[in-house]
């Protein structure tokens, strides 16, 4: 094939040698490359590209004014290579699931270039080569052929303007049906695959032919609004009108003024999506819900109404309960102030109970009242510990000297048919007197939902938590509309015991929150600034600073944590998870790596799960774990289908293959947000007056405290006063509060 350039589109084949550029924020990438005529470039937007295979590459040929002659694809697909060395390479890529290198060298050495028609042929003679018994035979044909398929379904993808990497994701999802999918309904995409929204549904629905006033488009359009309004900004709801305006914005993109939509045509896909049960629109308030958060929200208030109103829980004779605090405080050495002993009565006199409260303000020492009471009160009632996360049950159980458990392991969690599911819930309701749930301000809608369905009336119920802190993750404002909803009983503990005994870090938290400057003193003080004036200056030292505390050899990397508010810049999440990856964990022949889009993962790495995935582990991964990668492992080794990181997330060990890697990225920084909930012993923040919008006092809080033992913030003082200042609380649209009252 003649390379001189052209502006007809064309394909090559040729053997990728090296990735010699691949972009952080984007597909592009630029190949050296290996034709029949000799070396040359390949540039474009392209999925991941493994060296020493051969590509089919489509695009064309340009000449560039610096790098002169080069193919631009504009999408590509591995092909069977010819020589020995090649096929080695193509069937050990992970493209054929269940081969590691060292199988396919037996199988290469076996058949030599008979190795690709002996397994689309004559599978059964694959039962020949050493290693493979039927299991593996099975697997690595039908791995074959799917491959072939997706060829197929890639280049016809790519024929209509989309990327090979978008369209190797569809064939993952949907197989044989992808391109049936995409002619009838391209929108299932935005809830279908992970990272794909409504724009580039779109993109892919012009591309197919799909009528831009359809009713797909529109209710498309309608519930990613309600989706991203409750994943970005945890609404369980949005106003009707503010849900047409946005929903409106979007819709309007590539319609000519003729074709237009009204907000009238919005709001008649919209009664249709209520009548077809997806939506739930309220009249007097003017909210719509998706229809899960609707349910959740209107269960989650008649529960707890009818545990307050028509719960059997009966409160002990006041003399009886002076006893048992006598005791208590005996036992435990401990003498309650006048609240404290107000909410360990209350936790006895009521169905239901909120204890809320910052550092060091004594919800720990409420607790272990509690337990010691209802160890004296009739002969020991049956108490159940539970938190949010792993993390926080150990530190809950270990404060507490009392076993403690995930929500999830609490309510029996499995993952059935595709599906979660929860072993108690109304039919097989908990077994136990009283359920203490700490951190509850990590608690959204959907978990306090499946919670209160497994309690029985019988059960007193306590939330614990800091309702000053980030709400939660998920939708909703649960332990803020607890307390605000003055619906039940709420103990807030206000006053900070033995301060001569507590840290800097907690003092400092509670001066945040009364809106005062925090205060740094000695250096042998676990609270401390350091001032820097640019966000690159701060980059540079808090890598420095983390690198010392590794080489100290008193840390470990997961207790030490770097927090930003925002993602972008250079003092955000992205750039200084590669710098701190890049001085920590370099590249190194002793660690194996996997690679995926613009992120490279290696043993030793400390990553976070970006997305709930209830099919890891006992009781899932979910959104904001973190865990570190315990090994590289290829497709040879028993059980592995595709390259994949081994990961102990908490002492859950599982298993990433390459295709989810998406679901994952790199810990050693992260935004308060995904944080919270979680503490560690160390803590280095960073404030930036380039993080403005984000620069609120409740995040500085939450993150002030997230640290145990020592706090470094690094920054501009200009920043950490604003932060101070700002107490503009981002409202969340939740009904739960009045719908209490």
């Amino acid at each position: 094939m003649s390379q001189r350039p052209s502006q007809k589109d064309t394909s090559i084949s040729a053997r990728v040698l090296r990735v010699r550029y691949e972009a952080d924020d984007s597909p592009w990438k630029v190949l050296e490359v290996e034709t029949d005529d000799g070396l040359t470039t390949v540039v474009g937007e392209l999925p991941e590209i493994e060296g020493g295979l051969e590509y089919e590459f489509q695009g064309r040929w340009q000449v560039h004014s610096r790098y002169g002659e080069q193919f631009r694809a504009q999408s590509c697909y591995p092909r069977p290579p010819e020589t020995r060395r090649g096929m080695i390479a193509y069937l050990s890529s992970g493209l054929i699931k269940g081969i590691g290198p060292k199988t396919a060298r037996k199988i290469v050495d076996k058949f030599g270039g008979e190795t690709f028609e002996v397994i689309g042929n004559t599978p059964e003679r694959l039962l020949e080569v050493q290693g493979i018994a039927e299991g593996k035979k099975k697997q690595l044909v039908e791995s074959f052929e799917k491959h072939e398929n997706l060829q197929q379904v890639v280049t016809h993808l790519t024929g209509l303007g989309l990327s090979a990497n978008l369209a190797v994701r569809l064939y993952e999802e949907y197989g044989d049906r992808t391109l049936a999918v995409l002619e009838t309904n391209p929108y299932r995409l935005t809830s279908d695959i992970f990272g794909i929204g409504f724009k580039r549904a779109d993109e892919i629905a012009r591309a197919t032919g799909v009528d831009p006033r359809s009713r797909h488009r529109i209710e498309a359009a309608i519930i990613y609004v309600l989706r991203r309004a409750a994943q970005r900004e945890g609404h369980t709801y949005l106003p009707e009108d503010e849900l047409l305006a946005e929903a409106h914005e979007l819709l309007s993109e590539h319609l000519n003024k003729p074709d237009a939509l009204t907000r009238e045509d919005i709001r008649g896909v919209m009664l249709m999506a209520e009548s077809s049960g997806q939506l739930r629109m309220e009249s007097d308030s003017g909210a719509v819900y998706l229809a899960k958060h609707y349910r959740c929200e209107t269960y989650v208030a008649q529960k707890l109404s009818q545990i307050c109103h028509t719960g059997t829980v009966t409160a002990p004779p006041d003399d009886i309960m002076e006893g048992v605090l006598d005791r208590v405080e005996r036992t435990l050495n401990i003498r309650y102030a006048s609240e404290q002993k107000e909410a360990v009565q209350n936790a006895f006199a009521n169905g239901i109970m909120v204890i809320t409260g910052g550092p060091g303000t004594g919800k720990t020492t409420i607790v272990r009242g509690i337990l010691e009471a209802s160890e004296i009160l009739g002969g020991g009632l049956r108490v159940l510990l539970a938190a949010p996360t792993g993390r926080a049950a150990r530190r809950l159980s270990e404060v507490t000297d009392h076993p403690a458990q995930t929500i999830h392991r609490l309510l029996g969690y499995t993952y059935v048919d595709g599906a979660p599911r929860f072993q108690h819930n109304e039919d097989e309701p908990l077994q136990g007197d009283v359920l203490i749930i700490d951190e509850t301000s990590m608690v959204d809608i959907e978990l306090a939902y499946h919670l209160l369905r497994a309690v029985p009336e019988t059960m007193r119920v306590i939330f614990v938590g800091d309702a000053d802190q980030l709400p939660s993750v998920g939708p909703g404002n649960f332990l803020r509309d607890l307390v605000s909803s003055e619906f039940l009983p709420v103990v807030r503990l206000t006053q900070i015991y033995r301060q001569d005994q507590v840290s800097d870090i907690v003092l400092n938290a509670h001066r945040i929150n009364r809106g005062e400057m925090p205060e740094f003193s000695a250096d042998e003080a676990d609270s401390h600034f350091v001032k820097r004036k640019s966000p690159e200056d701060m980059c540079e030292y808090v890598v420095s600073l983390f690198d010392r505390m590794m080489r100290s050899g008193r840390f470990d990397v997961d207790e030490v944590q770097v927090l930003s508010p925002m993602h972008r810049g250079p003092a955000g999440v992205a750039n200084l998870n590669a710098q701190l990856q890049k001085r920590l964990n370099p590249p190194s022949r002793e660690k194996r790596e996997i690679k995926s889009g613009s992120s490279t993962y290696r043993t030793g790495d400390k990553v976070m799960c970006l997305r709930n995935n209830y099919e890891k582990g006992q009781e899932g991964i979910f959104n904001g774990n973190q865990g570190i990668v315990l090994d590289v492992l290829s497709s040879d080794e028993p059980g592995v289908e595709e390259p994949s990181l081994k990961i102990d997330f908490d002492g859950e060990i599982v298993l990433y293959g390459r295709s989810e890697l998406q679901e994952l990225t790199l810990a050693y920084a992260s935004t308060v947000h995904k944080a919270q909930g979680s503490e560690f012993p160390s803590v280095i923040m960073v404030l930036s007056t380039s993080h403005y919008i984000l620069l609120q006092r409740n995040l500085f809080y939450t993150a002030v405290t997230r640290a145990e033992d020592m706090l470094v913030l690094v920054g501009q003082p200009k920043a950490m006063y604003i932060a101070v200042q700002n107490n503009a609380v981002e409202e969340r649209y939740s009904r739960l509060a009045s719908r209490l009252n």
